[in-house]
Order: structure tokens, then C-alpha cells, then sequence
């Protein structure tokens, strides 16, 4: 699993029955900030365990926030943000690394650690 070495892997666990897909996220973010890397990816395909306290405010897409920090090496060739994709995430106790391949992005990133900060639900208008 894409998150089994990193840093608030139990969310993903306890929430999602320790599934979360990276099939089709869309890029919506990402910036460089001393030696860690902070992505924000909007996600359609919503797990079947999610907390139910969700359902009374209704969503149809989450937010996924993860930081690469202490990172070793990082490369992106590219314009532009907000498309779907399939990031490749692999982690292990010594490294995490991301790799983002499409035509509108090339993006390497490879760090110490991995660090899953939030998951939110939310209504994007653009899927209903």
C-alpha cells in the first residue's frame, strides 16, 4: 500500500478501512517550502468505509493533502495543474517517493518521509 511507511497512515486506516485509492486524482496543488513538498489532490472515487458523519453534509469528492518533507531530490518539468492522473506513490522506512507522469506535468519527488495531513470531503460543482 502507497501509505504503509508514512506519518498519519492511521487515518487512512481507521477511516477508510485502510483503503484509499490514487486512481484519477486531479492535481490541485502543490508547492516547495524549504525541504518539504505540500500536494493537494481532489479525489472522485470515494472509498466504500468513509465516516458516516459525512453523509448529513453530503460530498461527492475528497481532498487529500499529503507533505513530502526532508526531501533529496525533487524535478518537475511542466505548466500546469488541475488534471487527472494516477500518481505513483512508494514508500518504504527509508524513503518516500512520488512520481507524476503526464503531458502536462513531469513531477519527482523523492524524501525521507511522507506525511498524510488531511482527507475532507467536499462538493466539487464541476462532477455533479
Amino acid at each position: 500500500m502507497w501509505f504503509e511507511h508514512a506519518l498519519g497512515k492511521e487515518k487512512i486506516q481507521f477511516m477508510f478501512g485502510n483503503e484509499f485509492s490514487l486512481l484519477d486524482l486531479e492535481l490541485v496543488s502543490f508547492s516547495f517550502n524549504i525541504s518539504s513538498l505540500y500536494f493537494s489532490f481532489s479525489c472522485r472515487n470515494i472509498p466504500e468505509k468513509y465516516p458516516k458523519k459525512w453523509d448529513g453534509d453530503g460530498f461527492n469528492s475528497l481532498l487529500l493533502s499529503i507533505t513530502f518533507s526532508e526531501v533529496i531530490f525533487f524535478e518537475s518539468k511542466g505548466t500546469n495543474v488541475m488534471f487527472i492522473s494516477t500518481p505513483i506513490i512508494k514508500t518504504d522506512k527509508e524513503f518516500s517517493i512520488l512520481e507524476i507522469n503526464n503531458p502536462k506535468l513531469y513531477l519527482y519527488c523523492k524524501s525521507k518521509f511522507l506525511t498524510i495531513n488531511d482527507i475532507k470531503p467536499y462538493i466539487d460543482d464541476r462532477w455533479d
